[in-house]
């Protein structure tokens, strides 16, 4: 599996100068980065996350939303394809259902050889919508149970 620096490596080299502007770059960074971490988090914390470990990882989700936001809309001028529709847009996801599809994303989006922009970003816009589901599944609780 790729590291977080190697993944954005290689969207970059892949992009035609698209995130040579520090802006846009940065917001793929911190993109990239969280769901990183994210990952860490699923594989690390298991199907029982303790209400303080949950409630750490929605900070560093909640810090993310703005690069999520504004790299989605530096992104409308490329040609990405579409955004996948194997992510059903449902009211409620159980744990268990939104770690297993996150984790197996994350494991073929870090696992590409080549990621070109068009192959990569739907699948990161993807990967940062189940992490706003996780948030949202967990305020404000996690913050109550600690």
């Amino acid at each position: 599996m790729n590291s977080v620096e190697e993944i954005e490596d290689q969207i970059v080299r892949a992009s035609d100068g698209f995130f040579e502007d520090e802006d846009i770059r940065e917001h793929l960074h911190v993109t990239i980065a969280i769901a990183g971490d994210f990952y860490h988090f699923l594989v690390q914390h298991g199907e029982r996350p303790a209400a303080e470990d949950i409630d750490e990882i929605m900070g560093i989700i909640r810090s993310g939303i703005d690069h999520f936001f504004l790299l989605a809309h530096f992104c409308k001028i490329l040609d990405i394809g579409s955004y996948p529709r194997s992510l059903e847009r449902c009211l409620h996801w159980d744990f268990s259902s939104l770690r297993e599809t996150f984790l197996a994303g994350f494991a073929r989006f870090a696992a590409a050889r080549e990621l070109g922009a068009s192959d990569a970003l739907p699948s990161l816009f993807a990967l940062a919508h189940l992490e706003l589901v996780f948030l949202a599944q967990h305020f404000p609780s996690a913050i109550f149970e600690e």
